[in-house]
């Protein structure tokens, strides 16, 4: 009977340690110790990296898109897979697209379609940076990679062309 009872004993201990260990392992209502900010290719990340219990934890949404990865969340798992990334020579492979005559503006549209020209030459522009980072962190892999060199090469080519375009509208 002894024999019985101390058993069950022991078995109830191990029990309720296993379970006292397997909850410790959670972060969850653990005391963030400090906050970093997080630069990536120079880009300043609006989240920041936490630091908990000694170890840091960065955002990985933020760093996977900045690097070029389509980030997702199924159920508790996180997958950065690679993005599909257009380039111009795909764009030049498209259809092309006829554009009717524009229509006669007074003095203060001409400055509204200038502005919007600068802030399509941005958005291009930030694609093109994104691109950039993108071919340069996958260079970074595979150092060897010459198609990847004359990609990063033309995105640094169309990068320059699209400053000076607007230089140009900004001269006006």
């Amino acid at each position: 009977m002894k024999k019985l009872a101390a058993g069950c004993l022991a078995g109830a201990v191990l029990m309720i340690s296993t379970q006292a260990i397997g909850a410790s392992t959670s972060l969850v209502g653990k005391t963030i110790q400090a906050e970093y900010t997080v630069n990536v290719y120079g880009k300043k990340l609006a989240d920041k990296a936490i630091v908990i219990d000694g170890k840091s934890y960065a955002p990985v949404r933020a760093i996977g898109e900045l690097a070029g990865y389509k980030v997702s969340l199924s159920g508790k798992t996180i997958s950065l897979d690679e993005k599909e990334i257009i380039s111009s020579s795909s764009l030049a492979k498209a259809e092309s697209i006829t554009i009717g005559p524009l229509p006669t503006m007074a003095p203060d549209s001409a400055v509204a379609v200038t502005k919007s020209k600068i802030k399509a030459i941005d958005s291009q522009i930030d694609n093109v940076v994104d691109n950039i980072l993108s071919t340069s962190s996958k260079l970074k892999l595979d150092p060897s990679n010459t198609e990847l060199k004359d990609k990063l090469e033309e995105y640094k080519a169309e990068y320059g062309d699209l400053l000076k375009q607007k230089d140009a509208e900004l001269q006006k």
